[in-house]
């Protein structure tokens, strides 16, 4: 692994806003963020069976693993509109830093996970994540997520749920924490938000198959079924990959889903095209 790549540990072997009310006090308190964030319009990725690493962005101004996408609304200290490139806004392809490095097997520390995006432009605004992501399907056997909307997981822990969708399959995992635009300092009294990043797969797997949820899972885990179903211990030091773009939505609101909806409902909306780039940050 590269030292400087940025990844999200998969399961338990390792695993991805409009107006603001009031801004007479941004001076002192922090404004409400609010409203929608969306990333990746440019942005890749590269999923093991235990990580998914978000490779560096070339287009992400300012430098990053990620980018604003249009169609972003966030408002927040300094941006009343929500407007991209408007005074104090985000701009379109603003870079992104998923994760602070990285996001390992245990709990992550206060510092990695505190600083879960952060943004080129804006260093006062600020995403957690509230730790583990997910959660993933109950389902792990993915030769029943046969037709259009049904849904498995790879292994039992992954966060990740894989949707068959006319051959292909939606790839995704929710995250929820913590907005801030007053820095890690205002996370504590921060601004709620939910969402989560997806693929849509379409590429031919590298042994050749369709990307369906089953094809998918004997990809990673070849011995699933002589394995009683489940991945084993040689699937997880394989080192295989897939790779793809990415892309995110992050909506912070006063009522917020509570996570199992998370993860099922980000698969209507984050969606991008898929590629087939590996990029490692130099």
């Amino acid at each position: 692994m590269s030292l400087c790549a940025k990844f999200l540990t998969l399961g338990k072997f390792g695993v991805g806003i409009a107006t603001v009310g009031s801004l007479l006090f941004v001076s002192d308190a922090s404004a409400t963020v609010m409203n929608t964030l969306l990333t990746g319009s440019s942005g890749t990725v590269t999923a093991s069976l235990t990580n998914l690493f978000f490779n560096t962005d070339s287009a992400a101004i300012g430098g990053g693993n990620s980018d604003v996408a249009a169609g972003t609304t966030l408002a927040f200290g300094g941006c009343a509109t929500g407007v991209l490139g408007s005074p104090g806004c985000l701009g379109l392809q603003e870079g992104i830093t998923v994760n602070n490095n990285d996001l390992t097997l245990t709990a992550p520390s206060a510092a990695n996970a505190n600083t879960f995006l952060t943004f080129a432009a804006h260093p006062n605004l600020v995403f957690s994540i509230s730790w583990p992501p997910g959660p993933g399907s109950a389902n792990t056997n993915c030769a029943t997520a046969n037709s259009n909307g049904l849904s498995c997981s790879v292994f039992a822990g992954s966060p990740a749920i894989l949707t068959y969708a006319n051959g292909d399959t939606f790839i995704g995992f929710g995250v929820h924490g913590k907005a801030s635009d007053t820095g890690v300092g205002g996370l504590a009294t921060g601004s709620d938000y939910s969402g989560g990043f997806s693929v849509f797969f379409t590429p031919t797997l590298p042994n050749g198959t369709a990307p369906t949820p089953e094809n998918i899972q004997l990809y990673f885990c070849p011995d699933f079924v002589s394995n009683g179903n489940a991945c084993s211990a040689a699937d997880f030091a394989s080192g295989r990959t897939i790779m793809s773009s990415q892309s995110g939505t992050f909506t912070a609101a006063s009522g917020v889903p509570e996570p199992a909806t998370i993860s099922m409902s980000l698969l209507g909306g984050l969606l991008v095209a898929a590629g087939s780039l590996r990029r490692k940050r130099s």
